[in-house]
């Protein structure tokens, strides 16, 4: 799919559908052999438990970043695999974990950390988590996060670093990425608009 085939996609199609069809396919950029794709996320069932769902997202799923800053660049050897992991309990295991700090860290952590803290409680609101966005973790924590995530980055997906993002629900991974796909059209309205007028001028 070339930049124009997939610029066109997002015109044609709500930013809905298209977070649905593309958390729910079968195929994704980086991975040709459906067979293979199915087997990494089985890893990722083996690994993680309590998963319902889970799915490769951004551009190694649609080829290209949704994020107009970047230029809507092309999945290639220096992108990171992004995965969408389904699974009420690790969310609120990981909640919990985030709520645990805030109780007992908040006002010893320096401004940036409340800060990040905050906004990512946001996050946790709009039903999205990560385990890396809690602060004050023990080394054996960190170390099992590292040891998960270097297990999934191998051969299979040319070592890119794997990086998670756990839902409360279907219905949140749906609207998580639909906002994406809704910035991405604006700003390819955008950039229709410019050159349009300096086609004019």
């Amino acid at each position: 799919m070339t930049k124009e085939e997939f610029f066109q996609r997002i015109e044609s199609s709500t930013p809905q559908t298209l977070a649905r069809e593309f958390l729910y396919t079968d195929t994704v950029r980086v991975f040709e052999d459906r067979s293979e794709y199915d087997k990494f996320r089985s890893r990722i069932g083996e690994l993680i438990s309590h998963v319902e769902f889970s799915a490769i997202v951004g551009s190694g799923n649609w080829t290209y970043s949704l994020n107009p800053e970047k230029n809507f660049r092309e999945f290639g050897e220096h992108s990171d695999i992004d995965v969408a992991i389904i699974s009420p309990v690790r969310f609120h295991a990981f909640w919990e974990k985030m709520r645990e700090n805030h109780r007992r860290y908040f006002y010893g952590l320096g401004f940036d950390d409340r800060k990040r803290l905050r906004r990512n409680s946001e996050n946790v609101y709009a039903g999205f988590v990560s385990p890396a966005w809690i602060p004050r973790q023990t080394p054996p924590e960190r170390l099992e996060q590292k040891k998960l995530l270097n297990t999934l980055s191998n051969a299979a997906v040319g070592y890119l670093a794997v990086k998670t993002l756990f839902f409360k629900n279907p219905e949140e991974a749906v609207d998580y990425y639909s906002r994406g796909f809704a910035l991405a059209r604006r700003s390819i309205h955008e950039i229709r608009r410019v050159v349009a007028n300096n086609r004019l001028d």
